[in-house]
C-alpha cells in the first residue's frame, strides 16, 4: 500500500509539471503534431480528467494507508501483549529481566494499560515505570529498586513488595489489599485514597508516610518504623497496632487513639 501511494504521488507531480508547462509543453512535444483523435485539445481534456482521478486516487489512497497502519499497530500491539503473557510461563534465572523488557517494549508502544496478574518483576533496577489503571494483581516486585513509578488506580491486590526499595512512587487510589511490604523501604510514600486492608509492613522503613484517612483494618507494622508516619483520620487502627512498630516517635494519630 505505501508503495502504491508513492507511486501516486510520484503521478500527481508529473502531471502537475506538466499541467503549469503546458505551453512549453506543447510547443517542444507536439506543437501541431495530430494522430487520429490525439491532438492538442484531447491531451488537455486528457490533463483535467487525470487531475480528478489523481485526486480522487489520492484520498483513497492515503485513507486505506492509515487504515492499514492502523490496523498494523494493532497487530503488533497484540503479539506484544501475547509474547508478554507467554513469558508467565517462563521459570528461567533470567524470568524478571525479559519480562521486564516485554513490559518496557509494549509500553513503547503507546500502552500504559496492562493486564499482568502474577507478572515477575523481582530483583530489577526499575526508573520512570508508568502503569496506570492496569491489573497487577500478585505482581511480584521483591528484591526491586523503583524509582520515579506511577500506578495510579492500578490494582496491585496480593502483590509483593518484599526487600523492596521504593522511592518517588505515585499511589493514587490503588488497591493493595493483602499485599506484602515485609522489610520494604517506603519513606514518604503517600498512600491517601489507597485500600490498604490486610497489608503487611513488617520491618518496613515508613518514615513520614501518609496513610490519613484510610482503613487499617488487619494491618500489620510489626518493627516498623514509623516515626513521623501521618495516620490521620484513618479508621480501625489500634493502639496496640502501632505499639507493634519498632519505632513511632513524632507519629500523627487519630482522634480517640493515644500512645
Amino acid at each position: 500500500m505505501r508503495f502504491t501511494v508513492y507511486i501516486l504521488i510520484a503521478l500527481s507531480l508529473i502531471t502537475i509539471l506538466i499541467t503549469g508547462f503546458w505551453g512549453h509543453v506543447t510547443q517542444v512535444v507536439f506543437p501541431n503534431t495530430t494522430w487520429g483523435l490525439y491532438d492538442k485539445d484531447f491531451f488537455e481534456n486528457l490533463l483535467v480528467e487525470m487531475h480528478g482521478g489523481i485526486i480522487d486516487l489520492l484520498v483513497v489512497g492515503v485513507i486505506l494507508y492509515w487504515f492499514e497502519r492502523k490496523k498494523t499497530e494493532k497487530d503488533t500491539i497484540k503479539k506484544a501483549e501475547l509474547e508478554l503473557a507467554n513469558l508467565n510461563y517462563y521459570c528461567g534465572t533470567d524470568s524478571s529481566y525479559r519480562f521486564y523488557g516485554a513490559l518496557k517494549y509494549l509500553l513503547s508502544l503507546g500502552v500504559d494499560k496492562v493486564s499482568i496478574p502474577e507478572g515477575n518483576l523481582s530483583k530489577l533496577k526499575i526508573e520512570c515505570l508508568t502503569l496506570k489503571h492496569s491489573n497487577l494483581i500478585a505482581l511480584n516486585f521483591s528484591g526491586s529498586t523503583l524509582k520515579k513509578v506511577d500506578f495510579s488506580e492500578c490494582n496491585l491486590e496480593a502483590s509483593q513488595f518484599i526487600d523492596t526499595i521504593i522511592k518517588d512512587a505515585n499511589f493514587v487510589s490503588v488497591n493493595l489489599k493483602r499485599s506484602k511490604f515485609i522489610n520494604a523501604e517506603l519513606k514518604g510514600i503517600d498512600f491517601r485514597g489507597c485500600d490498604i486492608k490486610g497489608v503487611n509492613f513488617d520491618r518496613s522503613r515508613l518514615q513520614s508516610s501518609n496513610f490519613s484517612g484510610l482503613d487499617c483494618s488487619r494491618v500489620s507494622f510489626k518493627g516498623a518504623n514509623l516515626r513521623s508516619a501521618n495516620f490521620k483520620g484513618a479508621i480501625n487502627l489500634s493502639k496496640e497496632m502501632i505499639l507493634e512498630a519498632s519505632n513511632y516517635d513524632h507519629i500523627k494519630l487519630p482522634d480517640g487513639v493515644e500512645i
